[in-house]
């Protein structure tokens, strides 16, 4: 598959990295699990990129997306009130947010297609060469630990988010 803008968030999220994309576009499994986690079908899971027609309802309802498309902009470091409160909450909620300031300064720089091409190297399994999303601790092909260089970086925050969330919902 060949990725376009379409791939690539006005937040400065790498679509393909994002572990809805990668059940939407070739782990059904993966999918189903979201969507129950989620409690809705996996076709309305479904997600095919920031900027496509279907998206996840999350990123359906993105205030950031809309907000980029009502001032005519890309992505949000072209904008004059780069970085908002909005951006600062959506950065803040998750550990596959981390780098969003980074992506929007290489973006900004360098242009979002050298920043996708960075972003499938930076995800992608130095082994297989498989995309991987920022919550595969180990490759979903080969198994090879750590998955992508993003995992490298962030694991023990990951991880620390991960047992905080399953926490959180065994008490709900």
């Amino acid at each position: 598959m060949k990725y376009t803008k379409k791939h690539a968030a006005v937040c400065g999220l790498y679509c393909p990295a994002c572990t809805i994309f990668i059940g939407t576009q070739e782990d059904p499994k993966r999918l189903e699990m979201l969507a129950n986690q989620f409690d809705i079908s996996p076709e309305e899971m479904k997600c095919y990129g920031c900027r496509s027609e279907k998206r996840t309802p999350y990123c359906d309802t993105c205030k950031l997306y809309s907000c980029a498309q009502k001032k005519g902009i890309d992505f949000c470091g072209l904008c004059e009130d780069y970085p908002c409160d909005n951006l600062k909450e959506f950065q803040a909620g998750a550990p596959h947010r981390f780098e969003l300031w980074n992506a929007q300064d290489q973006i900004v720089k360098d242009g979002y297609e050298i920043w996708m091409e960075d972003m499938k190297n930076y995800y992608s399994c130095v082994k297989c060469g498989t995309i991987n999303s920022a919550y595969d601790a180990k490759c979903r092909s080969c198994g090879h630990q750590p998955s992508n260089q993003y995992i490298k970086n962030h694991s023990d925050k990951i991880l620390e988010f991960i047992q905080k969330h399953q926490t959180r919902l065994k008490k709900e």
